[in-house]
């Protein structure tokens, strides 16, 4: 048997990038220059708080500093539901940041809508909630596992949210 250790940090599909520009004496005015950009056009304001070594060129560090910042949660919402590659990857980061455990449908779209809005498009939605709901059976199939050894019916709870599984034991949808 392979035995992987879990202080591995994987980042799949990305290669980091080098900034071209870095002004520590004017960090906070890129930041500010940064966040306008990513208000108006997120994709040219990541490329610039990238290129100009604001924050670190991996999708986590990304995430955070526009949170931490308060981007706009509506740029945010759509860009992350987007379909380009950089989206994908920050929409995968973004989504396994979250702590879904122990949450129902309610509670883990709260969760998971906490920090950004939902888009304003449809097909953007599907995609975000879409990964909302693999992120959250990926939570919560330890529990269920543990439910259907034990002879539980198959069905597995999941807190206050609402029932986590069918009663044919796979989860809702499968």
């Amino acid at each position: 048997a392979v035995k992987i250790s879990s202080s591995l940090h994987f980042e799949p599909f990305f290669v980091p990038r080098e900034p071209v520009l870095q002004e520590p004496r004017h960090i906070d005015s890129l930041e500010r220059l940064g966040l306008d950009l990513f208000n108006r056009s997120p994709g040219h304001g990541i490329a610039f708080l990238v290129a100009t070594g604001v924050v670190p060129d991996y999708p986590v560090n990304i995430n955070k500093f526009l949170i931490r910042h308060m981007a706009n949660s509506d740029q945010y919402g759509d860009f992350l539901g987007a379909d380009f590659a950089i989206s994908k990857t920050l929409c995968l980061e973004f989504l396994n940041s979250l702590q879904l455990v122990g949450t129902g449908v309610v509670s883990a779209l709260h969760t998971a809508f906490r920090d950004t809005s939902v888009p304003r498009d449809w097909l953007r939605v599907d995609r975000l909630t879409r990964g909302i709901s693999h992120f959250w059976w990926q939570q919560h199939l330890h529990e269920y596992e543990m439910s259907r050894a034990e002879g539980g019916g198959g069905s597995a709870r999941a807190g206050a949210g609402g029932s986590a599984a069918s009663s044919s034991g796979a989860p809702a949808g499968a």
